[in-house]
């Protein structure tokens, strides 16, 4: 998708050097996924719904923007994970890039180490290497790239993984100072709220996903922060709100907009 730029009200232009990671929207399950499956195929299917940012990518349909979007579901492979599970905390609860177990513990799968690597090649690979050549290309054409990590979650989720529930925010900014300064973030924050969104720094979730060359090479030039959003702001059912649309799209836009980038350069 080419890059343009968009008037945003009371933001300034759009700036040209936008992209967006959708790691985890896809509900899509090659055929090969099943043989490794050993739960009933109903727990499966509840579970792919249940983990997935269900439908988040319809909140960006609107930006014209380079965006990278997961091919498969999580329960295949979670490309927002670390590729070693060694450098991944999540792989403690058998949630790695390649999962085992469900939140909540159950042991859905069954993975070689050479299995692993065969699921890695094909999904997780392809993913990031898109991340890495358009992050590059961005910043060569314009100096910068400022990467939106976009993710929603539910409450019961949260509840299954870290076992709380307490004042979970309507959306939650996730950042490293090293790639997303504390004062950006507070700026974003206070933005979000005059939306009339309730918001949270890090909390439930933290962090976001940089492009591992930046992110092991410690490269200039990038920028990312997660935008993180409750499912019961924008969906009502299965359906998402317009209105929601509408907001996380001017957020979106906010964060490019010149006069934001401005302000923190």
């Amino acid at each position: 998708m080419s890059i343009s730029y968009c008037n945003v009200p009371g933001s300034g232009k759009m700036a040209a050097n936008l992209l967006i990671n959708i790691p985890h929207a896809s509900l899509c399950l090659p055929p090969d996924f099943w043989r490794d499956v050993m739960v009933d195929r109903k727990i499966i299917e509840h579970n792919l719904r249940f983990m997935a940012d269900y439908k988040v990518d319809e909140l960006a349909r609107d930006i014209d923007c380079y965006k990278v979007t997961a091919k498969y579901s999580r329960l295949y492979c979670d490309v927002e994970r670390f590729r070693n599970d060694a450098d991944e905390p999540m792989a403690r609860l058998g949630m790695g890039a390649v999962y085992t177990h469900l939140p909540g513990g159950a042991h859905y799968r069954q993975v070689t180490p050479e299995r692993r690597e065969e699921i890695i090649r094909r999904a997780y690979g392809p993913h990031h290497a898109q991340l890495n050549k358009l992050s590059q290309k961005i910043v060569a054409q314009h100096g910068s790239c400022m990467m939106v990590d976009l993710h929603s979650y539910s409450d019961d989720l949260v509840r299954k993984l870290f076992g709380y529930t307490e004042n979970l925010p309507d959306i939650c900014l996730g950042y490293d100072d090293e790639w997303f300064s504390e004062n950006d973030a507070l700026k974003l924050k206070m933005y979000i709220e005059k939306l009339g969104y309730s918001c949270a720094l890090n909390y439930p979730y933290a962090g976001a996903l940089v492009p591992m060359d930046f992110y092991r090479n410690k490269m200039s030039g990038l920028r990312s922060v997660m935008l993180e959003v409750n499912r019961r702001v924008y969906l009502e059912g299965g359906t998402v709100r317009q209105e929601s649309v509408r907001d996380i799209s001017k957020i979106i836009k906010f964060i490019a907009s010149d006069n934001f980038n401005r302000s923190n350069s």
